[in-house]
């Protein structure tokens, strides 16, 4: 069983940042939160969550679903006659989602398989280029 750390994602800058993801609470009894605190402002915090529920017994499913969020904070200057700087403020959160369904009848293997897939797909040149560029899917 996993115990619970500090998880470390490399951001996609040009020099890439190491993000620090600290565990900060049990959301309930099947979700955990992690934050990373590097840009100071609580509202800016980057949030990790990782939701796991076991599957029942040979009849369902375990699933897992992992979000990451990125808020963006509003670029703010004093605009009022005394120079008082604005509270921060979140202008958008870009987030992502994935949900694992795990049937309870699959093999160690059948796991693997999916995470290195999905894995690999996240790193394929139209997913890529859909997210970084709204290069968005065509057919014909």
């Amino acid at each position: 069983m996993g115990q619970i750390a500090a998880i470390t994602l490399t951001d996609g800058a040009s020099t890439p940042v190491n993000r620090v993801f600290s565990p900060s609470k049990r959301l309930d009894e099947k979700t955990y939160l992690w934050l990373n605190r590097a840009s100071g402002i609580a509202i800016g915090f980057d949030r990790l969550s990782i939701m796991q529920r076991p599957g029942e017994n040979g009849k369902g499913a375990a699933k897992v679903t992992i979000k990451l969020v990125t808020p963006i904070l509003e670029q703010t200057s004093p605009s009022t006659a005394t120079g008082i700087q604005p509270a921060p403020t979140v202008a958008y959160e870009p987030f992502a989602s994935i949900d694992f369904v795990l049937p309870d009848r699959s093999v160690k293997q059948d796991r693997k398989n999916l995470l290195t897939m999905i894995r690999d797909g996240l790193n394929e040149a139209v997913i890529t280029a859909l997210i970084e560029d709204y290069d968005f899917v065509y057919g014909g």
